[in-house]
């Protein structure tokens, strides 16, 4: 991909300012991997895979209902205020709008949330960790983070997320010491998610001057409704593998599974962290300049290619010293989950720029649920066949398997909404690049015994093997990379 000649000083300028978007957004999600991997490691040997399965199904349910009291809003508002970007009234009226709906929506939550804590079985058996989880939803009434990503205000949410992290991990490291410190971390991760979201809306307030005289919510519900489908179907088949272990396996399945699917989802979205950033700007180019659009969205799909197969490959190649160092020895379980959810990295990085994005821009949510709904009763069906037999492995299968299905469905129909070629010569020397990689760190991990060893030393030598690969084949994307680097120096 090369740079064009004649670029304006406004188009330079928006390259610039979308490449440290993309700098903050990549620095907020590392802090979303380095703190929890901190974390984890340090609760998993204090409460234990029973203990940790507690906390996991408890949270995991919750979140059903903190999904329920934000249906749709986030990538909805995220989408409209960018588009808004250029009028303040607009975004104001926005931004009461989206308070108003998020809170009818809250309160709906919590009211369901009280029936289940008081009759349904699952909930009551654990009241107590169920209400103190609980209060996330009602947490869940001041999330304005939309406004600040549809702003572009990457630089403040990272450094917002960088301050409440660090006191949330201080918190555990003081707090946490048995098996028994299950409910005060449950109450330090709530109170981690309060203090985010009062430091936003205290922000926010700031900035927006909010007003309900002439609410108008009719423009947004049909928008609001297929992306709470969407966000519904999505979301519960990430979360029910965990509550269908819950209920047809040992809480210690649970944790070997979402210790897993942590480590992966915190890969991912670091990763995706890159491009995430492209969402307003596409939305706002899909609609005013088309070609830029199809250039910004196959860089997108060039670099995320480039990023995600080596990662998927290579936490597959390290699965074993990676569970044993950072959890324990009580979590080898985790290693094969964590080597089969790892295949899903390339699937969720490349598809949510070139499928998810591209349909949000394209303003086909309607599709979107549909696929997800489609993905959602596979993986059910997939659960209840393969963890009676497999426990928290067939559960990792049954993921993967989703994410075949929903990523072939959405990228068959979001080809219509972009014109571009991949680049094929990069795309093929990426991915033997990955494969020669993936052959020498797992003939590292046979001849050294020493996990930390392995593992440090595997990775180093993966990253070392695949850059010079690529370096030495000419990858037109490190190329370019290195072209615009030196430009600007």
């Amino acid at each position: 991909m090369r740079p064009e000649n004649g670029h304006s000083g406004t188009e330079t300028s928006e390259k610039r300012s979308l490449a440290k978007n993309a700098v903050f957004n990549t620095f907020y999600r590392m802090l979303d991997i380095i703190f929890p991997l901190i974390s984890s490691g340090y609760v998993a040997r204090m409460l234990t895979p029973e203990g940790v399965g507690r906390y996991a199904a408890a949270a995991n349910n919750v979140s059903y209902f903190v999904l329920l009291g934000s249906l749709g809003i986030q990538a909805y508002a995220i989408r409209e205020t960018a588009k808004r970007r250029d009028d303040k009234k607009a975004r104001d009226k926005l931004f009461s709008e989206m308070l108003v709906v998020n809170a009818f929506l809250t309160m709906a939550a919590i009211f369901i949330f009280a029936v289940c804590i008081l009759f349904t079985g699952l909930f009551s058996s654990e009241k107590m960790l169920y209400f103190v989880c609980g209060f996330a939803i009602v947490i869940n009434f001041i999330n304005v983070d939309w406004y600040f990503q549809g702003t572009e205000e990457f630089m403040l949410i990272a450094l917002r997320s960088f301050v409440v992290k660090l006191l949330g991990l201080i918190a555990v490291i003081v707090f946490i010491h048995s098996p028994e410190d299950v409910y005060t971390y449950a109450l330090i991760s709530v109170f981690s998610g309060l203090a985010y979201h009062l430091f936003n809306i205290i922000y926010a307030s700031r900035r927006v001057k909010v007003s309900f005289k002439d609410i108008n919510l009719q423009p947004h519900i049909k928008s609001l409704v297929f992306l709470a489908l969407c966000t519904v179907s999505t979301e519960l088949y990430a979360r029910m593998d965990i509550t269908m272990l819950d209920i047809m396996d040992k809480h210690a399945s649970v944790a070997y599974y979402s210790y897993a699917q942590k480590i992966v989802g915190l890969i991912i979205a670091t990763a995706i962290a890159i491009t995430a950033v492209f969402l307003p700007r596409l939305s706002y180019y899909y609609s005013s300049d088309k070609a830029k659009f199809n250039k910004l969205t196959k860089f997108g799909a060039d670099l995320m290619i480039f990023i995600s197969f080596p990662m998927c490959l290579g936490i597959a190649a390290v699965a074993s010293p990676l569970i044993t160092l950072w959890l324990g020895e009580g979590y080898g379980d985790a290693v094969n989950c964590l080597t089969v959810l790892a295949f899903m990295i390339p699937l969720k990085c490349v598809g949510d720029i070139i499928c998810y994005q591209v349909m949000m821009c394209a303003g086909k949510e309607s599709y979107l649920m549909y696929s997800y709904l489609i993905t959602m009763g596979v993986n059910f069906v997939n659960n209840l066949i393969l963890i009676p037999r497999f426990g928290a492995f067939g559960a990792s299968i049954a993921s993967l398997i989703s994410e075949i299905i929903v990523f072939i469905l959405v990228f068959g129909a979001a080809r219509k909404y972009q014109q571009y070629k991949l680049d094929m010569k990069n795309l093929v020397l990426t991915l033997a690049s990955s494969a020669v990689m993936f052959g020498i760190v797992a003939g590292f991990m046979f001849l050294f015994k020493n996990e930390a060893v392995r593992l440090f030393g595997g990775a180093l030598t993966g990253a070392a093997v695949f850059f010079f690969l690529n370096v030495l084949f000419g990858n037109g994307l490190l190329k370019y990379t290195v072209k615009r680097f030196l430009n600007r120096k």
